[in-house]
């Protein structure tokens, strides 16, 4: 009941239905922030498979995402398992399953999520060729091409982090040999960026050129170092809260504090577990510094895994210290996760990427669209819907596609309609531009006989 359903959840499954469709395969995925540049096309082809299975059902999709991000816990185990050692490794589990952070972001139907899974796979395949198996470089490889295929920004973290742990780490890739080396940097640059030099070559270096913006500063989320530092500390602050403690942000702190004091004491009797964790911690931070960059709340989704693995450190220190201490400790965050879980998931609070629309829900939508084709009958009628952000259709288009294909009912068209339905969010931080919006443009498309309402949403009938 509580899916979000928005705009950009709507242009992605019209972009799946098409590839199923009309076999239209694609190169690039959807749009990034900044102009010219996307994402790469694995979430589109991922969501082929429960497309196919469900009839484009955005329950059976979205379920299958959230399955999918929750095998996270998987690469987390065996990662922090070859780093520190077993009861370690059972602890960041734990805190995983509960997190209020990683919970809310396996809810959202977007392509970023799937940067928490991977990165833990990338991480673990990276730390069996730091213990002598050659072999796991070029999973390595492919892990950093799905990763940043998924989201553009982690070819620049993960690249840049890959780049530094050679440096840290260079007897280790010296030992790799030449010949493994070179093939491993070619399949990793070529599967990166193939599919983009071909949308490039066809798309007169639109990506190419939109890059070369960006890095000269005509493009972009560019500010001071003291804007850049104070966004990533704000939006790492926020990741680190609902991930470990919601609500309470001193008490995260502490947590995360006493497990890097923990981390440090191991830098003498286990270096390179060390070295590795602060390097991934710390390598995100000093590219946004360095670029100017604000970076937003989601570009640190790679950070929950590295928040879980420091804290499950220190709890593993108590635990030592007081068996005790250490399971009220456990079971303390435990209970401060399924409380906020409790508390906010009903009725969609604190979820970050609704947070301007908390109240729209999926059974809200398709109670409108089932209302809507109740009241026409089969007169032939169209919609404007005015939710946000405003204007974009793509959410109520997929949506009124699957609603009419799954009822064997007739997909609403702009031609000869006689019946207009337009669907408005309550949006009470703009109140007086839709009133005008009503006034002025509205009620001049048609005379107004009919009126209902399904929570955040209100309908408007009008005869043309």
């Amino acid at each position: 009941t509580n899916l979000f359903f928005g705009p950009e959840q709507g242009r992605d499954m019209l972009v799946v239905r098409n590839i199923i469709e009309n076999h239209k395969l694609v190169l690039i995925g959807s749009k990034t922030d900044i102009g010219g540049i996307f994402h790469g096309p694995i979430f589109y082809y991922l969501s082929v498979i429960p497309f196919l299975i469900s009839n484009g059902n955005p329950i059976v999709i979205s379920i299958f995402f959230i399955f999918l991000n929750s095998l996270a816990i998987f690469p987390l185990y065996f990662l922090v398992k070859e780093l520190f050692e077993k009861k370690t490794a059972l602890i960041a589990s734990v805190i995983f399953t509960f997190s209020f952070g990683s919970i809310v972001f396996a809810r959202w139907l977007s392509n970023p999520p799937l940067t928490i899974l991977l990165s833990g796979l990338l991480m673990w395949s990276f730390v069996k060729f730091l213990k002598g198996k050659d072999h796991f470089i070029f999973l390595t490889a492919i892990f950093f091409i799905l990763i940043g295929q998924v989201e553009f920004i982690n070819f620049l973290l993960f690249g840049v982090l890959l780049i530094l742990f050679g440096l840290v780490f260079r007897n280790r890739f010296i030992k790799l040999g030449f010949v493994k080396l070179f093939l491993t940097i070619g399949l990793g640059v070529i599967g990166s960026v193939l599919n983009y030099l071909v949308f490039d070559l066809r798309h007169n270096f639109l990506i190419s050129k939109s890059i070369y913006s960006l890095f000269t500063k005509h493009s972009g989320f560019y500010g001071t170092f003291a804007s850049s530092i104070t966004a990533s500390v704000s939006n790492f602050l926020k990741i680190l809260t609902d991930t470990l403690a919601p609500d309470f942000l001193l008490l995260a702190m502490l947590v995360f504090i006493g497990g890097l004091l923990v981390l440090a004491r191991q830098i003498k009797s286990n270096k390179k577990s060390a070295f590795l964790m602060l390097i991934w911690l710390f390598s995100p931070f000093l590219i946004f510094f360095l670029l100017k960059y604000n970076p937003l709340y989601h570009y640190f989704a790679a950070y929950i895994l590295t928040i879980i693995i420091v804290c499950s450190l220190l709890i593993k220190y108590v635990l030592d210290k007081s068996k005790f201490l250490g399971i009220l400790f456990l079971i303390g965050l435990v209970l401060i996760n399924m409380i906020s879980l409790s508390k906010n998931l009903p009725v969609n609070k604190n979820v970050f990427f609704q947070s301007t629309q908390e109240d729209l829900r999926y059974v809200d939508q398709m109670s409108v669209i089932d209302k809507i084709y109740k009241i026409s009958g089969s007169t032939q009628f169209f919609y404007q819907s005015y939710t946000i952000p405003y204007w974009q259709q793509a959410g109520w288009q997929y949506l009124f596609w699957y609603f009419a294909n799954s009822n064997n009912k007739t997909i609403p068209t702009e031609k000869n309609y006689k019946e207009l339905y337009v669907i408005i969010q309550n949006d009470p931080r703009n109140t007086y531009y839709q009133q005008q919006w009503l006034k002025n443009t509205v009620f001049k498309w048609g005379i107004k006989v009919g009126e209902f309402k399904f929570g955040a949403l209100k309908v408007l009938e009008l005869k043309v």
